[in-house]
């Protein structure tokens, strides 16, 4: 096997030939050649590599065989691999391979001969720990150690036998496990808090669990023994305490508040704390018998954010006096943000002022926004794009060939993970008119996703050509056509969901182009009888996605009774949730919600910009298909929610 990797390394390095083959033979090798390496056949697949040295990709098969064979002795394989391709992706993975490996087998002079520094990531973290303390190094690194104990979460396993040291020698004191325990009850981690109890002497635990009990029943906040002086310590667990009685009964939480403040005054920073959640929790619950303070304070503390939830609150209630109100007291710089100036023109409207009105609409109207279409359209203005597309330049990318032709055989192989790493590393080394240019290649190369990412890095919000691409016209076309939904809507959705990224996969489990959850595939293929859809894996197929995404819409459209608003505000939060909001007449206007009002008060700061994105972009893609534009129809307008 060693002669094999020797011959591997050196064809793969810097061995060179007299005739290279044509790219789509060499491609058919590669293929094979990882196939081969699948089946664990090495010795045929060095042979077939042999062959294709100067492929952009053989070194991707130099990798899979130095991590297929890791050994004590590959430690300078591995650093030479990792020089060599120092710029590739896969080089910090072969790095982190290897570690885990030595840390798995306990080579811990290798570990710290191979990485001296101390990682990033938890575990390997607390490997090199390991790798110290077998080196007798346990004194010299027990404040990092200290560091990576005080933390609200769980640590890796690989940590066990370290904390498990300095608990064994005393390092770890009862004021560091109390500490401990404090972030743990913070963070609401009941199971460490638990394990923490373990460790305390009598004393601390009966302080731990009484104030475990507290946390489930925060009604006795106000009668405890817990908080008498700042002393004790439990005092600094009051604060946790008072939220989460205000979570159960908001008047109970700022009584316990005043009760608390006369007797051991609060600081400023935990006034300030206290109030703003206070607040914000009076706003969200509606609890109107306490606006009068809640306005009270919030006119001290001057919080933009609040003042923000305290205009939407009053949008949610038609009131128009405290909107105009609390508008003035926004800052400078927030009133003049598109959204605000919008509702200073509702406003102004309001009052029966629409030449004052109509010039702030007019100031909206030449933005790019939702608002500025909203504004255009009330004024029967034409919506303005202000397009300023990228254009190939004479120098182009001449430079970046070799770069471009490993995104090409990237792209080619669908190794989709490893291509946007290398995508996104290429565009970081690159200036702003190269970042531009690449999106513009990939644009022209139907690299939908990777257009759109350039177009990010580089700030380009006025290049609509790479940050609004058209994808595959046929499929998203075709299954627009099949329920006679707009195909420039559905390109929204995609464009919003995943940047048209097939392979886009998001942390609560959603797939491909239109950000499917499997159980919604399953229910949705089924009622439209598609039998082809058999595992959640072919989601990242985008014939299968878009096919399920606007099956799944169209449900949602028709469950709303054709209101496209209030189905795609279901499409990103659910349609439970948006019944749920539907359903909840408290604190709002008893007539109903004009549509800009009902988009302006969702509850969900994501599904607010969700609702208000896909709107916009609708209008962008009707504009760049050369179909009618129109951002909302008479219908929405006039809707009532």
């Amino acid at each position: 096997m060693k002669k094999i990797f020797v011959l591997c390394l050196c064809l793969l390095s810097s061995c060179s030939f007299s005739t290279v083959l044509p790219l789509s033979q060499q491609r058919q090798i590669y293929a094979k050649t990882a196939a081969l390496q699948e089946r664990q056949l090495w010795e045929e697949a060095a042979q077939n590599a042999a062959l294709i040295p100067q492929y952009p990709l053989t070194y991707l098969l130099d990798y899979q065989y130095i991590k297929a064979h890791f050994d004590r002795n590959s430690l300078s394989a591995v650093q030479s691999f990792i020089n060599h391709y120092s710029r590739r992706k896969v080089s910090s993975d072969l790095q982190r391979d290897y570690l885990y490996y030595l840390a798995d087998n306990q080579y811990w002079p290798d570990f710290l001969r191979f990485y001296p520094h101390l990682p990033n990531s938890l575990d390997l973290k607390c490997f090199h720990f390991q790798a110290q303390m077998a080196q007798g190094g346990a004194d010299k690194i027990w404040p990092l150690v200290q560091e990576t104990w005080l933390t609200g979460y769980s640590l890796p396993n690989a940590c066990d036998s370290v904390l498990d040291y300095y608990l064994d020698n005393h390092k770890i004191s009862s004021a560091l496990i109390w500490q401990r325990f404090q972030l743990a009850y913070i963070h609401n981690q009941t199971s460490l808090s638990a394990y923490l109890l373990t460790l305390m002497d009598k004393k601390s635990q009966l302080l731990a669990r009484q104030l475990l009990q507290l946390r489930r029943s925060p009604e006795k906040l106000l009668s405890s023994k817990l908080f008498q002086e700042k002393e004790q310590a439990s005092y600094s667990f009051l604060l946790i305490g008072i939220k989460r009685l205000a979570q159960k009964e908001i008047s109970l939480g700022i009584n316990a508040y005043l009760a608390y403040d006369k007797k051991i005054p609060f600081t400023l920073f935990e006034k300030i704390s206290l109030k703003k959640y206070f607040i914000s929790r009076i706003l969200i619950r509606n609890e109107t018998s306490l606006l009068s303070w809640s306005d009270k304070e919030l006119l001290d503390l001057g919080d933009q954010d609040l003042i923000e939830q305290r205009i939407r609150y009053a949008i949610k209630l038609d009131n128009w006096v405290d909107i105009e109100f609390w508008l003035t007291q926004l800052s400078l710089p927030m009133q003049q943000d598109n959204k605000w100036l919008y509702w200073q023109a509702r406003v102004l409207e309001n009052k029966q002022q629409p030449e004052q009105a109509n010039k702030l609409y007019r100031q909206i109207a030449t933005e790019r926004t939702f608002y500025g279409f909203f504004a255009a359209q009330k004024l029967g203005l034409a919506y303005q794009f202000n397009a300023q597309l990228v254009t190939a330049t004479l120098d182009n990318l001449e430079a970046l060939q070799p770069q471009l032709a490993h995104i090409e055989e990237l792209h080619f192989n669908k190794l989709q993970r490893l291509l946007k790493r290398e995508w996104q590393a290429l565009l970081g080394n690159q200036s702003y008119h190269a970042q531009r240019q690449l999106g513009l290649y990939a644009f022209q190369k139907g690299w939908a996703h990777l257009s759109v990412v350039a177009s990010i890095h580089s700030k380009s919000w006025d290049a609509l050509n790479i940050r609004f691409p058209q994808v595959d016209p046929d499929l998203f076309l075709s299954a627009a056509k099949k329920y006679q939904l707009e195909p420039t809507y559905i390109y929204a959705i995609t464009r919003q969901e995943s940047s048209f990224d097939e392979f886009a996969y998001s942390p609560v489990g959603a797939r491909g182009y239109m950000q499917l959850m499997p159980g919604t595939a399953i229910d949705t293929a089924r009622k439209i009888g598609l039998t082809e859809y058999k595992a959640r894996t072919q989601l990242n197929q985008g014939y299968i996605n878009v096919q399920l995404g606007t099956a799944y819409f169209d449900f949602l459209v028709k469950r709303y009774n054709g209101n496209r608003i209030l189905a795609t505000a279901a499409y990103n939060a659910g349609p439970n949730r948006v019944d749920r909001w539907q359903g909840n007449k408290k604190g709002r206007a008893e007539q109903g919600l004009r549509m800009d009002s009902w988009i302006e008060t969702i509850p969900y700061k994501e599904t607010r910009r969700y609702v208000k994105n896909v709107l916009a972009y609708n209008l962008i893609y009707q504009h760049i298909l050369d179909k009618p534009l129109e951002l909302l129809t008479p219908t929405e307008l006039d809707a009532r929610f």
